[in-house]
């Protein structure tokens, strides 16, 4: 199969946070890591990622094992244009660091409407969200993607993965892998 730039990779989840993505937010996805095809290699292809130990920064998709991915694009005509350009956009983010902030957004947010006795599951909109100059991964596939007028997630809505399953539903996405 052939990937181009601006193809949305996304691996399945593990641990505490595998665990919280599937079992919180509806719609309910076992998606955790998302991530940009960025072109390809001789034998591979390099991705963008947001990664908590360097933020954005490069990769191959190789160093994942497919087995534990999906892969998306855009339902659009235009989806190989669109590609290329949110990818233009997530290489001017490079230095963006990981946005380590957010999480513990997330949990106080959570707290909150646990006290308010609004019980799981919750849809992301539920959650405060207000884009910075940081990163966690889906932030990075969303804004690249926003900066071409296609967003995966409405503004004003924190891009969670259960979003992305929002937007596979909706057909904004189509999976080809």
């Amino acid at each position: 199969m052939k990937l181009y730039p601006g193809d949305i990779v996304a691996q399945k989840g593990k641990g505490i946070v595998g665990w919280l993505s599937k079992n919180l937010f509806i719609p309910q996805t076992d998606r955790q890591h998302f991530f940009l095809v960025y072109g390809d290699l001789l034998d591979d292809y390099m991705i963008l990622e947001s990664i908590t130990s360097k933020g954005s920064t490069f990769g191959q998709l190789s160093w994942y094992n497919l087995e534990e991915l999906e892969i998306y694009r855009l339902n659009d005509p235009e989806w190989r244009a669109l590609g290329k350009e949110a990818i233009r956009f997530a290489v001017r983010q490079g230095r963006a660091s990981f946005d380590y902030l957010l999480p513990f957004q997330l949990l106080a947010s959570a707290v909150r409407l646990l006290l308010k006795g609004r019980l799981p599951p919750w849809r992301a909109g539920e959650f405060p969200y207000a884009r910075n100059s940081h990163l966690i991964c889906t932030e990075l596939v969303n804004d690249s993607y926003r900066q071409v007028d296609r967003p995966i997630v409405p503004d004003g809505v924190c891009p969670l993965p259960s979003e992305f399953q929002r937007a596979i539903q909706d057909r904004k996405l189509i999976r080809i892998f």
